[in-house]
């Protein structure tokens, strides 16, 4: 299994999705700085918010600035997910190359499990690696060092691997086609739902945030953009009652793009179970295929 592990890991650098991601990341970090620069260039430093109103609208601009590129940054990580695992199996059936691999004293369950732990590990360097520089860029124009860094960019791995666990138990059953549109869907289903859930928190409407957990459970990927949303602006200092009114959310100024309606613990730990599951559920479908 870890033999298939980093097999996987090295020819998934080697593909071109993994080239295109790159590229398009690179290119995006370069636009993303170049924004910053021209938004930030009159704002003042951030270094001790609290101090004036000034400084503490100007680190609120900064967190929004950063949640912003966050939030862009997922649907590139989301897609590079998607896209490197969508014909993991499905694609080697269809071209005769997995034969070769079958025929080896490698069980499926090891074959398949090797595959999501070397694309795991190709997606954990990728989506820390992005995330990084997206702080490091925030804080090369602003002065703000991120709230929360640690835990934030542990969730910001973790939401490309929640697509991966589902897209891997579909390559076991649906086409490449059909695979690739059936996790697109379900990711776009998700955002949907969490802006949902957002406005309904903006509006207290009980039935909208509803509707935005079942879109969570179904897939709980938006859910974790949330509570990285949450970890960050929920660190950031309050008003001091003064100049600068106590009762001013930061969560306010992300409107949908925010966590008013933030996802607890059990929603986390949910989600880890999710992909456990969708992992043997994966392997049990594909010991049972007839390739």
């Amino acid at each position: 299994m870890w033999l298939m592990a980093l097999f996987t890991f090295r020819e998934a650098w080697r593909k071109k999705v993994a080239l295109i991601a790159g590229a398009l990341t690179l290119a995006f970090l370069i636009l993303y700085g170049t924004g910053l620069h021209f938004i930030t260039r009159d704002m003042v430093n951030t270094a001790n918010p609290a101090a004036t109103a000034a400084s503490y609208y100007a680190m609120m601009q900064a967190v929004t600035l950063f949640v912003l590129g966050i939030y862009l940054a997922s649907f590139l990580a989301a897609g590079l997910a998607v896209l490197a695992a969508v014909g993991s199996v499905a694609g080697e059936i269809e071209n005769g190359t997995l034969y070769t691999l079958a025929v080896r004293p490698l069980s499926r369950r090891d074959l398949l499990l090797g595959k999501f732990l070397g694309l795991a590990a190709m997606l954990v360097t990728y989506a820390a690696l992005f995330f990084l520089a997206l702080a490091g860029l925030v804080y090369w124009q602003t002065g703000l060092v991120i709230p929360g860094l640690v835990p934030a960019l542990g969730l910001f791995i973790l939401e490309p691997l929640v697509l991966l666990a589902v897209t891997m138990l579909g390559t076991t059953r649906l086409s490449t086609l059909g695979n690739g549109v059936l996790a697109f869907a379900l990711y776009a289903l998700a955002v949907v739902g969490g802006m949902i859930e957002q406005i309904g928190a903006l509006v207290e409407s009980t039935a909208a945030i509803y509707t935005g957990v079942v879109t969570s459970l179904i897939l709980p990927a938006d859910a974790v953009y949330r509570r990285l949303v949450a970890t960050v602006v929920d660190r950031l200092p309050v008003g001091n009652g003064q100049d600068i009114p106590r009762f001013i959310n930061p969560q306010s100024m992300l409107g949908p793009f925010g966590s008013q309606s933030t996802p607890s613990d059990w929603m986390l730990l949910y989600t880890l179970v999710y992909i456990v599951i969708l992992l043997a559920a994966a392997v049990y479908v594909f010991n049972r295929r007839d390739i």
